[in-house]
């Protein structure tokens, strides 16, 4: 069942959030300089998306991109419909998990544009995941 927070980073969030693991594909547009090698590529590769909104996504990896790079991310969701739409990392952690500090590396990516048609199934299924939290939540006085 979907997690969701609503209060964690608000000030910088304008979206309620639920906690999901749909599978991904990132693509950057941007080139990438190796360091090693100093040569030009573009990154490709299958990832994990989780604590979701209409507005962005935490992508889990361990190989964040770097902050302000635009990619291509197209969600698998699980009705079978593909979302695809351009997005910009706004934060990445290359750090892995420790006592002290859980969190898994990974960014947060924000969704700039899409096909309306298909970011319509996004927008419900997000809607969905959220809707089924709240209602299996148990009754406190701050969601009743």
């Amino acid at each position: 069942m979907p997690e969701v927070y609503p209060e964690e980073g608000q000030k910088r969030r304008a979206n309620i959030r639920a906690n999901v693991s749909l599978q991904a594909r990132i693509s950057t547009i941007t080139p990438q300089t190796d360091p090693s090698t100093g040569e030009v590529y573009y990154r490709s590769s299958d990832e994990t998306c989780e604590n979701i909104s209409r507005g962005g996504a935490f992508v889990m990896t361990i190989e964040p991109i770097l902050e302000g790079q635009q990619l291509l991310i197209e969600i698998d969701l699980p009705d079978g419909h593909e979302v695809s739409t351009l997005g910009r990392v706004c934060w990445s952690r290359a750090k892995l998990p420790s006592e002290t500090d859980p969190r898994h590396p990974g960014f947060g990516v924000e969704f700039l544009s899409g096909s309306r048609k298909n970011y319509d199934f996004f927008e419900r299924y997000v809607e969905q995941a959220i809707a089924q939290t709240a209602d299996s939540a148990p009754a406190t006085p701050s969601n009743r």
